[in-house]
């Protein structure tokens, strides 16, 4: 996201900071929704960690892990703390629910903001991740549009990002809680390196245009994009 506007700086050095900006909220409100779901869906599992850790009503940048956080205003994919506990803590089912609620989140979210576009309330000027184009230079249902854009299509990108079977996605704690004992074990000892291969992932899409994240994740991010504003 923000790394493919570097070209704003020699040439508008304001605009590459209110982009920057609002990169850093749409990044901060998409992981924190999708952890506060989370730790709402354990509390009601019975969990009393998120609550005890200030993560259900308390201040939403407990949710932020520094890294994923980072590379998410950058990048449009990151990461953010995990729900506390091995995966399967909380029994099978319950966990699978638990880390799926996050990316469900984001995408509730993202719909729910995306209203107005549906209505015809607020203009549709779809944000891509491999160019943003300057933001907030209108009016005011310009500036707003373009603010409810970069919103709805980083929750969409975290809940898509948050698929993959990585630690610390949902993804890997989904698929660690299905799997067996002892697939279990084979698989979370592979996950020590998986922060990372995301970060190298996340960095190869940028050299190799695209590659292998981009052509798997923002499909579904612009399906879901055309389904919540109609365009």
């Amino acid at each position: 996201m923000l790394i493919s506007s570097v070209n704003l700086l020699p040439d508008d050095m304001a605009a590459f900071v209110r982009l920057a900006v609002l990169c850093a909220i749409s990044a901060t409100v998409a992981i924190s929704v999708n952890g506060w779901f989370q730790a709402l869906l354990a509390t009601v599992f019975g969990d009393p960690a998120p609550r005890a850790q200030g993560r259900l009503f308390g201040n939403p940048l407990r949710h932020l892990d520094p890294v994923g956080t980072i590379l998410a205003v950058v990048s449009g994919l990151g990461w953010g703390r995990p729900p506390p506990g091995p995966p399967g803590r909380q029994g099978r089912w319950p966990s699978v629910a638990i880390s799926a609620a996050g990316p469900l989140g984001n995408i509730t979210v993202a719909f729910l903001l995306a209203a107005p576009v549906k209505a015809g309330l607020l203009t549709w000027t779809y944000p891509s991740p491999d160019g943003l184009n300057l933001v907030m230079t209108g009016g005011l249902r310009s500036g707003i549009s373009d603010v409810v854009g970069l919103l709805v299509i980083y929750n969409l990108l975290q809940a898509a990002f948050h698929l993959l079977p990585l630690a610390p996605l949902a993804g890997y704690r989904v698929l660690a809680a299905l799997l067996s004992p002892s697939a279990a074990e084979t698989h979370q000892r592979f996950q020590r390196f998986a922060p990372v291969l995301l970060i190298a992932l996340v960095a190869s899409d940028y050299v190799l245009r695209p590659g292998i994240l981009w052509a798997t994740i923002l499909p579904l991010a612009n399906w879901l994009a055309g389904l919540a504003t109609g365009f």
